[in-house]
């Protein structure tokens, strides 16, 4: 009996040994491997924003300025807003900002409270040369943001144009889970890319409509195992309460033009949220909502009407 488990004891130490060591090769690997493919792949430009690399997009020469702002954990939002960006540079100066922990931008560990985000993308603009009052953009997430920008910084806000954006009082009805920050090991060693490698994600219907080229889509993969689940995203991720908290209730700003784009299917899967955009809305005469059909990342199937809908309504309530 004492030999039998004396074999079982050496069997599971070398098991245990093994798994230590396929976990430090991903590890090595993984770390190895990112910035080189950061570096290959690299889109736009890399601007320093309070002593971090902050990537952006510039395309399009018009006189107006729309910022595009991604959702929550996009893991490469110059990716994944470039159709867009690309239907939208016909009539205007388009930037596309990646938030810390997005993209090919670096983390960081400062709080990502609305005044600091708000802050760095007014920091990475003036960088940028890019002078406002600018049109924002947001999706999901960024919705909080652009008000917040746009109730703090009047000046430099001249619309609001969301794309199924996030709102504050949305948090009252459900509060968002916290995750802990021990789920960043999942990225450091390495296991959402062998995880990629064993099982391929399925089709998320990104480009459902074929507006991606085959590299973008290899790309956004790429950046799903660069980004998921960092530090910059789980601070983000878990300051959620308290930055629409701290815009509950509030109401657009009376003389903001907005136009919100929403998802039909969030429309049909929460019943409440068309009435929450509905009561943030201060001036019905230039603040608008429009349903769309498709997802809640409305701009991979709606890029074309998205564009031609906000040219129009720039055109109708902005000099």
């Amino acid at each position: 009996m004492k030999k039998a488990l004396k074999i079982i004891g050496k069997v599971l130490l070398w098991i245990f040994g093994i798994i230590v060591g396929l976990v430090i090769i991903s590890a090595v690997t993984h770390n190895i491997l990112k910035p080189i493919e950061k570096n290959k792949y690299k889109i736009g430009q890399t601007i320093n924003v309070d002593g971090k690399n902050m990537q952006a997009y510039v395309t399009g020469t018009g006189e107006k300025t729309i910022v595009l702002l991604s959702g929550l954990g996009t893991a490469s939002p110059i990716t994944d807003f470039m159709p867009l960006a690309e239907r939208l540079s016909a009539d205007y100066k388009v930037v596309i900002l990646e938030y810390y922990g997005y993209g090919f931008s670096d983390t960081t560990k400062v709080e990502r409270s609305n005044e600091n985000i708000v802050n760095e993308i007014r920091s990475a603009l003036k960088k940028l040369e890019i002078s406002g009052p600018y049109i924002l953009m947001p999706h999901s997430i960024s919705g909080v943001y652009a008000m917040d920008y746009a109730i703090n910084y009047p000046n430099e806000v001249e619309a609001i144009i969301g794309i199924d954006e996030s709102i504050p009082n949305q948090t009252k009805i459900n509060k968002d889970a916290y995750m802990s920050p021990n789920l960043t090991l999942f990225n450091t060693l390495g296991i959402l890319r062998d995880i990629t490698y064993i099982s391929p994600s399925a089709d998320d219907g990104m480009n459902k409509n074929n507006y991606y080229s085959a590299e973008q889509v290899k790309l956004k993969k790429m950046a799903t195992v660069w980004n998921s689940v960092n530090i910059s995203v789980i601070n983000e991720m878990n300051m959620v309460d308290t930055n629409t908290k701290e815009l509950y209730d509030v109401k657009y700003p009376n003389d903001l033009p907005v136009l919100s784009f929403l998802s039909q299917d969030s429309v049909d899967t929460d019943n409440e949220w068309l009435p929450l955009h509905e009561e943030i809305i201060s001036n019905a005469t230039i603040q608008k909502i429009e349903t769309l059909n498709g997802g809640h990342y409305l701009h991979w199937t709606n890029a074309d009407k998205i564009a031609e809908m906000t040219k129009e309504f720039i055109s109708t309530h902005l000099k």
